[in-house]
């Protein structure tokens, strides 16, 4: 056991001590008796209604409810816990979504390559062990569990003493961006993941404290356009916490509508049985007007008092709209509010999978095999990662390699100096056809001229030298 005094003795810990329990995101549980030796984790299934239908009248016996929705949340749970030694057992029960679960087992080994990710140290890990026993049921049977536990309620004097270990202080440094309207275009979503995690570690202001809690670094309106990415390469999929078959299986429930009954966010289910199937109505609309507009699957709910607005946990993912143009079928969606860290790759991959299966349904319908996947664009209104999340992306940014080179979705240019003057051919995206020449002898009446045509800043800065070593070149200077 860990004497108090063994902690580090600062002033943060002394504050951290004069706050009432729960220490740390008081907001994201729900207070029973602080004096009962019983906690409950919900995993992803939500804490109100879990109490409302398996707990009743309990909760005098049980000193808080909360879930947990990632690994980084167990940091959380540790350091409450042992900050309370009236708790001596967690029962950990709910539907899963993660690898949450798997890891909260894997504590017992006491690894401190774990530990570091809930930024603790085995010591703590080993003290929550010592005072705390869990365990795995399934949720009819924790009232028998909970009545029959001959100490329900703490009648004795804990052997341990309250220990407070402080989270660290995330930091952030922004610089000026425009306040709306961002825009990355990438060819995949592991791509698209190291971009937008950069923009907003750069150029993200920081919101004030949310309902839970939590501050937040913030984009509004940032529009990710994915290209390429394969619809069925799961493996290629980045995310903190889940694995393959779990990203697989997620994006095969979204499109079937088949996710666990008890989760709050069942996007399929709403697609396919909220509203009536909208499937089968895009489909009949397409089949009547290929080019249509009209093909807008929506998720927020207009019938409700109030709408969705009023409801307890509104859809985050509110609208999805495919669109045929010509040979493609794109896809749009936007998603009002984003956690871009531990949400957005998952339900990126989720919509280029759907899109990829409506895809392959209207070839049958339309009777137009000739249809191929377009590109997939994803607008999330507050594109945010918390503040718990900072340091931990801040390592992952560190750990990539260099992006590689992808050629302009508007060309690319074949600058020369030829008889006199400079020449540049704007050629197509994929080099293949030959679009337009500009001429001139002057780089920055050329670059003028050709800022249209460019879409990328990095193809951009380098043509802006290439036109300036042509000019030097030009006017009998040295390459």
């Amino acid at each position: 056991m860990l004497a108090k005094e063994q902690i580090i003795n600062s002033k943060e810990v002394n504050e951290l001590e004069e706050k009432k329990w729960p220490i740390f995101s008081a907001k994201e549980v729900i207070i029973g008796n602080p004096e009962a030796q019983i906690a409950v984790c919900t995993l992803w299934s939500p804490r109100e209604h879990f109490i409302k239908k398996y707990l009743g009248d309990l909760m005098n016996k049980i000193a808080v409810v909360g879930n947990l929705y990632s690994i980084f949340g167990i940091g959380i749970l540790v350091r409450n816990c042992i900050a309370n030694p009236n708790i001596q057992k967690l029962i950990v029960s709910g539907t899963e979504l993660g690898a949450a679960l798997t890891t909260l087992k894997r504590l017992s080994a006491i690894d401190s390559s774990l530990a570091a990710i809930f930024f603790l140290e085995c010591c703590h890990l080993k003290r929550f062990l010592e005072q705390v026993e869990i365990f795995y049921l399934k949720p009819q049977e924790i009232a028998d569990f909970i009545c029959s536990s001959s100490s329900a309620v703490s009648i004795r004097q804990s052997s341990f003493e309250p220990l407070i270990i402080p989270l660290p202080e995330p930091k952030a440094k922004v610089f000026p961006a425009a306040q709306s309207g961002h825009l990355i275009r990438v060819e995949t979503i592991k791509e698209g993941y190291l971009a937008l995690l950069k923009e907003i570690r750069f150029f993200g202001h920081i919101t004030g404290q949310d309902s839970e809690g939590h501050r937040r670094q913030e984009l509004w309106e940032l529009n990710m356009v994915i290209t390429d990415q394969d619809p069925l390469d799961f493996v290629s999929v980045p995310h903190p916490e889940y694995d393959i078959p779990y990203i697989k299986k997620y994006c095969e429930d979204f499109w079937d509508g088949t996710e666990p009954s008890d989760l709050a966010y069942r996007y399929g289910h709403i697609i396919k049985f909220g509203f009536g199937n909208q499937m089968e109505a895009v489909v009949k609309a397409f089949k009547d007007k290929a080019e249509t507009f009209r093909t807008v699957i929506s998720l927020w709910n207009p019938r409700v008092d109030g709408g969705s607005i009023t409801a307890d946990d509104p859809p985050c993912l509110t609208l999805i709209h495919p669109r045929i143009i010509g040979q493609y079928l794109h896809q749009w969606a936007y998603i009002r509010t984003n956690d871009m860290f531990g949400g957005w790759p998952l339900n990126a991959m989720a919509l280029r999978y759907f899109q990829y299966q409506l895809l392959e349904c209207l070839k049958i319908e339309l009777k137009r095999p000739e249809l191929k996947l377009g590109e997939l664009g994803v607008t999330s209104g507050s594109a945010h990662i918390y503040e718990r999340d900072w340091m931990r992306i801040d390592a992952f940014l560190a750990d990539q390699k260099p992006e590689k080179f992808h050629p302009d979705s508007k060309g690319n240019f074949e600058i020369r100096v030829e008889d006199g003057e400079i020449v540049v051919k704007h050629f197509s995206p994929a080099g293949d056809k030959l679009l337009q020449i500009f001429r001139g002898n002057n780089a920055e009446k050329l670059s003028k001229e050709m800022a249209l045509f460019i879409s990328d800043i990095g193809n951009a800065l380098y043509i802006g030298r290439e036109l300036k070593k042509a000019e030097i070149i030009l006017n009998g200077g040295v390459r």
